[in-house]
């Protein structure tokens, strides 16, 4: 708050010690050795000469400090007679205080019959006038102990308006209005770098309320570069009703994104509703005042220039209020508001007062410049408390999510820890279950099998053999049960004693369907695994293998590079697309009623034994399955 306040103090003191900075500037009518008489032109047709030519009499003396004015439509003829006294002579500027004429053209007698034309004003580019710059000066050279003759005709769309000035000396003119602009370039340079980095920051975050503050920033920006005659300063004519007009719009394009802003920022919809309301309706009346901006080029006078400025005061004064109001309801962050809009309006007060006193004061348009500057700059600091606020909430929010989730994360492991324990016990009790109900079924299906086959009968063959199948189905959910636990009982094993189990189970089936069962297997292979699993592995494979088999199915053992590789081929088709599709994507199959679990059991049993179950095309297309054990000690010859 300490630095906010220094750089308005310094700003404030800066521009109004600027626009107090004359040195060297007299008013003509104050100097006794100068005189300015004045006459109107009501037609505007009066020439130079007949002007010259009038008698005294027509022209009237004007002593008064204020401005000189006429009504809409006339031409102000000024006649300034300048006596120099003093014994060297003077080289000096004769200037108006204003920049708001249309023309001014001044024809300066210069002794012997000659005369010197010079012409400025704003309807003029900046090459025509007599010095570059928004004043109608004129530079005038005096000599010791003589007198010069001026006369200054003034010209306005609206209403012509002059205050003579003489600077005695050219340098001081010069400085002073050096000063000026390098002041003026500061606060334009501030508003502009404001302007711009409020511009960045709502395309950044999209705030709507920056997005007005922008739009009344760039609003107030062009109100004051246009009312400080900063278009003459570029060389661009813009006389009377333009100028007034631009202004105007301009004036009435901020206050309109005043209102805006106040509603957005202070958030009255939903903390001051009744004045939110009050500010739309001001809202409509502010459009409508605007809508008259557009028939300023046909009034014969700027009053409705007058018209917004006193619209845009009461804005100012309707939204300080209502600052102040949403301090008072705790909206912290409308303190710089109040402070923003209070600078504004003690800025204000002399405009409005020169706008009703009919006074065109120059220093009026850098008072309202320097109010802009710091009104701007505490809107900019109103809005940068805001967003830090909002991110000191947003961090403080995100501070307690996290402990709710760290504290949610410990109970949510508590929880998962149990259900965990819980499943597992469930598991190790379905474990039990399957190799209990296994182990009460294998002897009731053995014995029903044994009886079959000593009774004899197609009856007692189907018995048998769908005894045997469930028999296997029972043993293969006792295995999956002991896979499910994680359960191996790794060892070395012949070859031929992994194959065993599978051939003697099988063999007999393959004789009664008529197929021719193939073994092949070099001696002396030995592998590393668990036997159980691997017997049951090719025990599943060649139940498939004969199903399929049209003649012939072939179980056959081989050494290869780090291991011994078991392969079942049958002569039957090869596998249907859609199996052959899962069964390349790692999906499993599902159960089947008579062929035990199917590939999804060989599958399991081959995870568990470290090993790739791989499906081929053998020979005349017929179908494959191989897997590969690590190799034992090779048995001795």
């Amino acid at each position: 708050m300490l630095v906010l306040a220094l750089a308005v103090a310094g700003l404030a003191w800066l521009v109004f010690s600027a626009v107090g900075r004359q040195q060297g500037m007299r008013k003509v009518v104050e100097m006794p050795e100068a005189q300015v008489m004045a006459l109107t032109d009501g037609g505007a047709q009066l020439t130079l000469d007949e002007v010259r030519a009038l008698p005294e009499q027509a022209w009237q003396v004007w002593a008064s400090p204020d401005y000189l004015k006429g009504r809409h439509g006339e031409v102000i003829w000024v006649r300034v007679r300048l006596r120099n006294s003093g014994p060297e002579a003077l080289q000096g500027m004769l200037a108006d205080t204003s920049y708001f004429s249309d023309r001014v053209d001044a024809w300066i007698e210069e002794g012997a019959g000659r005369v010197r034309h010079l012409v400025s004003g704003d309807a003029l580019p900046g090459r025509d006038k007599a010095v570059w710059g928004r004043l109608a000066a004129f530079p005038l050279r005096v000599p010791a102990g003589e007198e010069r003759l001026v006369y200054l005709r003034v010209s306005d769309g609206y209403l012509a308006h002059l205050q003579p000035v003489w600077w005695e000396r050219a340098e001081d003119f010069y400085s002073t209005h050096f000063q000026h602009l390098l002041v003026e370039g500061l606060c334009f340079g501030a508003l502009l770098a404001l302007v711009l980095y409020n511009l960045v920051l709502w395309a950044r975050l999209g705030f709507a309320d920056t997005g007005w503050y922008v739009l009344m920033a760039g609003a107030g920006l062009a109100f004051n570069f246009t009312s400080n005659g900063g278009l003459a300063l570029l060389g661009v004519p813009l006389g009377s009703p333009g100028r007034e007009t631009l202004i105007a719009a301009t004036l009435a394009v901020g206050a309109l994104c005043m209102v805006q802003f106040a509603r957005v920022f202070l958030g009255t919809a939903e903390l001051l509703p009744r004045l939110d309301r009050a500010l739309r309706l001001w809202r409509l009346v502010l459009v409508l005042v605007a809508l008259g901006v557009v028939a300023m080029p046909w009034m014969p006078t700027p009053v409705w220039l007058s018209v917004e400025i006193l619209a845009a005061a009461l804005t100012d004064i309707a939204c300080m209020a209502v600052a102040i109001t949403a301090w008072r309801r705790g909206a912290l962050s409308a303190k710089f508001f109040v402070a923003a809009y209070a600078v504004l309006l003690v800025a204000l007060i002399p405009a409005v007062l020169s706008v009703l006193l009919g006074n065109v004061l120059r220093g009026v348009a850098m008072g309202l410049l320097a109010g802009r500057t710091l009104e701007m700059l505490l809107l900019s600091f109103a809005a940068a408390d805001r967003f830090a606020r909002t991110q000191r909430r947003l961090i403080e929010e995100t501070e307690q999510r996290r402990l709710i989730e760290e504290t949610y994360a410990d109970e949510l492991e508590i929880e998962v820890k149990e259900r965990t324990r819980e499943l597992a016990e469930a598991n190790a009790d379905k474990d039990r279950m399957l190799a209990v109900i296994g182990h009460d079924l294998r002897g009731p299906l053995t014995g029903l099998m044994r009886s079959a086959d000593l009774t004899g009968g197609p009856f007692a063959g189907e018995a048998s053999r769908t005894a045997r199948t469930l028999l296997l189905l029972i043993e293969d959910l006792v295995l999956w049960a002991r896979l499910r636990a994680g359960t191996r009982h790794l060892g070395v094993h012949p070859a031929p004693a992994v194959m065993g189990a599978a051939l003697a189970l099988h063999d007999a089936l393959a004789g009664q369907g008529g197929l021719e069962l193939k073994v092949a297997v070099p001696p002396g292979l030995q592998v590393r695994t668990d036997l159980v699993l691997a017997q049951t592995l090719l025990r599943n494979l060649l139940a498939n293998a004969l199903k399929f088999a049209i003649t012939r199915v072939e179980l056959r053992a081989e050494a290869v590079a780090g291991g011994v590789r078991f392969t079942v081929t049958n002569d039957g088709p090869p596998l249907p697309p859609e199996v052959a599709a899962r069964f390349a994507a790692g999906q499993d199959e599902p159960m089947s009623a008579t062929g035990g679990l199917g590939l999804r059991l060989c599958r399991e049993i081959c995870r568990a034994l470290g090993a790739q179950l791989e499906a081929g095309t053998g020979e005349a297309g017929a179908t494959r399955f191989h897997f590969v054990l690590p190799a034992g000690p090779a048995l001795s010859p």
